[in-house]
């Protein structure tokens, strides 16, 4: 060979050591920024945080403790199982590694995709569960997410699919997100389920900062009484209920009732009730109680107002439902100073504050009112972009 051609080997040669150096980086450097923990607290927040932080996870010890009990179950439930198989169809190329006894899991983040999915989000757990990870992941998606999701529409232990189109939609609008929207298809109560909604949320470049620190007086409440293949009356019992708490402190008090038969009703009789409180200064509160087994009407609806009351009484801009959406949206915002104020933080939100911390190094400012239980909280956005959008 010439001298000019041994010259371009060497060359070709150097740039592929070169590219092998720098392609090997991100593998040693991922390896060393894997984040651990424990126990299944948290498991969704963790997950999510891991996907838009694109910092792998391990999870150790997942109910092992429980695991000696024979009456107790261990390892991943069947409910966390099927929210990795939405976050599959949710994100490409991510890896999920499970050992035999479900007690350890790691993760490893892939790219959000978005785009139209459809799961079943069996009978466990309520849609919400499942909606709540969405509303984080899909803004910074690829394309628009599309969701038909199937399942128990309303359920004692998740967000009901009333407060999430009713409150947690609006409350998005803030960080600049008007458009998504929540349609309910049919109705599902437990525990058979049958329900389906279609959730639509586009994609932004950036999430705005947020100022929410004013409750307000409450000038309206709004709510909605639902029954599935059961009598009207029992939805007219818990208005009347509501009504006789409620009126007491506003006039303006409007609940609707909300009656499905046939298909549009589900496999399973249900009935539940969700009120939504708005004051002067644009905040909205909610509620939601669904009447279990043996449950009257009436003390449904003394327990819906009684709820109600109590966020308000709280001090928050916003409710306790949608704390930790709140509090991680506020992370993830452009690099400005967000407020929010809302009522004594949840167990479940003091864990979000710890999961922000060890993914971003995003701390919070917490100051208690001492008039009432309000909590202020701010923190600066990271400026989380979606470099997936294309600028227009």
């Amino acid at each position: 060979p010439t001298p000019l051609a041994r010259s371009s080997a060497a060359a070709v040669q150097l740039l592929i050591v070169r590219l092998t150096q720098v392609l090997s980086i991100p593998r040693r450097a991922a390896h060393r920024d894997m984040l651990r923990f424990e126990g299944a607290a948290q498991f969704r927040q963790r997950i999510v945080l891991s996907t838009l932080s694109g910092r792998p996870i391990r999870i150790d010890k997942i109910r092992e403790a429980e695991g000696t009990d024979a009456s107790q179950p261990s390892g991943l439930q069947d409910f966390e199982g099927n929210f990795l198989r939405l976050l599959e169809k949710f994100v490409n190329g991510c890896e999920i590694r499970i050992n035999e006894t479900a007690t350890t899991l790691r993760y490893t983040p892939g790219i959000i995709i978005g785009g139209e999915i459809t799961h079943d989000c069996g009978t466990s757990r309520g849609i919400g569960y499942f909606v709540q990870p969405l509303l984080m992941l899909a803004p910074f998606a690829k394309q628009s997410l599309e969701a038909t999701l199937t399942g128990v529409t309303n359920e004692q232990y998740d967000v009901g699919t009333d407060l999430l189109r009713t409150i947690t939609l609006p409350m998005l609008r803030h960080f600049g997100l008007p458009d998504a929207s929540l349609r309910i298809i049919r109705r599902g109560a437990p525990p058979k389920g049958g329900g389906e909604l279609q959730l639509s949320v586009p994609v932004v470049r950036e999430l705005n900062a947020v100022e929410l620190t004013e409750q307000g007086r409450f000038k309206r409440v709004r709510g909605v009484a639902y029954g599935s293949k059961v009598s009207p009356q029992l939805a007219n019992r818990m208005v009347e209920a509501t009504r006789g708490v409620l009126n007491n402190y506003l006039p303006d008090v409007w609940v609707y009732t909300d009656l499905y038969k046939g298909k549009a009703s589900g496999n399973s009789a249900g009935f539940a009730l969700s009120l939504v409180a708005e004051s002067t200064s644009g905040s909205l509160l909610g509620a939601e109680v669904c009447g279990v087994s043996g449950a009257l009407p009436e003390d449904v609806g003394l327990a819906a107002a009684s709820a109600l009351l109590e966020e308000v009484r709280q001090g928050g801009a916003i409710d306790s439902y949608n704390q930790s959406l709140a509090l991680t949206l506020m992370c993830l915002s452009a690099e400005d100073v967000s407020r929010v104020r809302t009522g004594p933080l949840t167990e479940h939100s003091i864990g979000t504050l710890r999961l922000l911390r060890d993914f971003f190094g995003v701390s919070f400012q917490i100051s208690a009112d001492a008039a009432d239980d309000s909590v202020l909280l701010v923190c600066r956005g990271v400026g989380f972009r979606n470099m997936s959008k294309r600028t227009t």
